[in-house]
């Protein structure tokens, strides 16, 4: 079977998933891997760290907070830009294994020497605590490059029904886990926050462990299902791609105007986190019971609305009213996370391209954009009053509008975003003639939607309709009703016909 279509297998004895409903249809063994949600407990310390709470950096004196999270974002983009370049290198370096610990380290270390309590400088110095302080902040930077990285191929490897799922599932968890390190004491929240990156670790390594162990399994849907994620883990392929331009410039855009507005409308109450669990509600509502019409452009229908509600609403209200703008910004912003992370995904497992190039760049431009958007809302916090600083979101929020319009339109969400293969290269061809690049070339030349170019590829492979409907988990009726589409977009008859079609590239009707 293709990478692109690893997905949660049943065999022929059990029931098919238009029989099931929930999180059955998504799990066949209706059970989540706790150990997949590691993304979360990273979060969880992002939220922590860089968002306040009793583990945030101290007062170091001559280098206040603003400098420690700019250190710290500055290495984080910049190794990560680095890990992309050296994409190929990394992605078959042999000792990988202790990479997680590394950066889970590096992170609880970096914690802590950001968090020293301000009694420490005269006991060693001013000198010796603000050079741990900045220290502690690149160590942060450097280790949440490589986690990032390192969750990024996983959920790269996973279906996008998984992805949708543990993903949605991850930012729960880490709201869950801010709130606790809120309810925390200073010493008991800083250790609380420091562990957190070797847990995140610890569930990577467990994750693999678990990988590797359902390859041996006696059941067929946990053998298969691991083979999958293995497979396109240890894909590696030397073909080059065009630079993510279109997806980092929105993902920019978006984290600018989130990070200005959270700047300048003193959102600073933790309940506006709940925007974030609120986001990732709607996809655990919809995607196990509705999957089969889930459609990942439903986040992006509600992002760009919310956030320019959000922004516009701020400079009026006050009290609870400030808190419902920050809750809409902040389910706005993981709206369009979780969407792209969604389909940036989706784009690796099928087409081959590497995680940590394109994860890296995209989640850099991210990292940018929000040290910007922090500094300019400050900025003007601190230099114009209430009339400048609408008149400064008006003028946010019609580039970010101006953004969305130009840069992403719902067709591209079925697509590759605009990401393609470069040509001429020697690995090029070798991408357009595999099953996955004469489905994807069929699919643009004839207009098939992204799950029409799932079920067509699963019908160049020979599987019959049953077999669809498992490995996609759609009802009988949607998989019928997509090979009829198929069918007459393709001006086909036949499977023979079809198949015959796929093995001459789309030029033989």
């Amino acid at each position: 079977m293709s990478s692109e279509h690893a997905t949660g297998i049943t065999d022929g004895s059990e029931a098919a998933p238009s029989q099931r409903a929930g999180l059955g249809a998504l799990l066949p063994d209706g059970v989540l891997p706790l150990r997949y949600l590691g993304m979360g407990v990273y979060l969880a310390w992002i939220y922590s760290v860089h968002f306040g709470s009793p583990a945030s950096p101290s007062s170091v004196p001559g280098v206040t907070l603003e400098p420690l999270f700019l250190i710290s974002n500055l290495v984080n983009a910049v190794t990560l830009i680095t890990c992309a370049l050296c994409a190929q290198r990394l992605h078959r370096h042999p000792h990988r294994g202790v990479v997680p610990w590394a950066a889970g380290a590096l992170m609880a270390v970096g914690t802590v020497l950001m968090a020293l309590p301000e009694g420490a400088a005269s006991a060693i110095g001013i000198g010796l605590y603000s050079a741990a302080a900045i220290t502690g902040a690149i160590f942060t930077g450097l280790g949440l490059a490589a986690i990032i990285s390192l969750w990024s191929e996983f959920y790269a490897a996973l279906p996008m029904r998984l992805v949708a799922l543990y993903y949605s599932c991850s930012f729960v968890l880490a709201t869950l886990l801010h709130f606790v390190i809120m309810a925390l004491s200073g010493p008991a929240a800083l250790l609380f926050t420091a562990l957190l990156p070797l847990v995140s670790a610890a569930l990577f390594v467990g994750s693999m462990r678990m990988i590797k162990r359902q390859q041996h399994a006696t059941n067929q849907s946990e053998r298969q299902e691991a083979d999958e994620i293995a497979y396109v883990m240890g894909r590696s392929s030397t073909q080059r791609w065009s630079f993510p331009i279109r997806p980092m410039l929105l993902m920019a855009a978006y984290s600018f105007t989130m990070n200005f507005c959270r700047t300048t409308g003193g959102i600073v109450n933790d309940l506006t986190m709940l925007g974030v669990s609120f986001a990732a509600l709607v996809v655990l509502v919809m995607a196990p019971f509705f999957f089969d019409r889930f459609d990942v452009r439903y986040l992006y229908r509600i992002a760009l609305p919310l956030m320019v509600a959000g922004a516009l609403f701020q400079p009026f209200l006050m009290d609870g009213g400030l808190l419902l703008a920050g809750i809409m910004l902040n389910m706005s912003h993981a709206s369009f996370v979780i969407l792209t992370m969604i389909v940036l995904s989706t784009i690796c497992n099928r087409y081959g391209v590497l995680a940590i190039w394109l994860f890296g760049l995209t989640r850099a431009a991210r990292v940018l954009a929000s040290v910007l958007g922090s500094h300019v809302g400050v900025t003007a916090w601190n230099q114009l009053d209430s009339t400048g600083i609408l008149f400064l979101t008006c003028v946010v929020v019609v580039f970010l509008v101006s953004f969305s319009m130009f840069l992403l339109n719902e067709k591209d969400l079925e697509t590759t975003w605009g990401i393609t293969p470069l040509a001429p290269h020697k690995e090029a061809a070798g991408f357009q003639s595999s099953l996955e690049g004469t489905c994807a070339k069929i699919a643009r030349e004839h207009g098939l939607t992204r799950r029409e170019e799932d079920v067509l590829a699963l019908l160049a492979q020979g599987k019959s309709v049953p077999r669809i409907e498992q490995e996609l988990c759609i009802s009988n009726g949607t998989a019928k009703s997509h090979v009829r589409h198929i069918y007459a977009k393709l001006n086909v008859h036949s499977r023979d016909k079809l198949i015959q079609l796929v093995e001459v590239g789309g030029e033989g009707e």
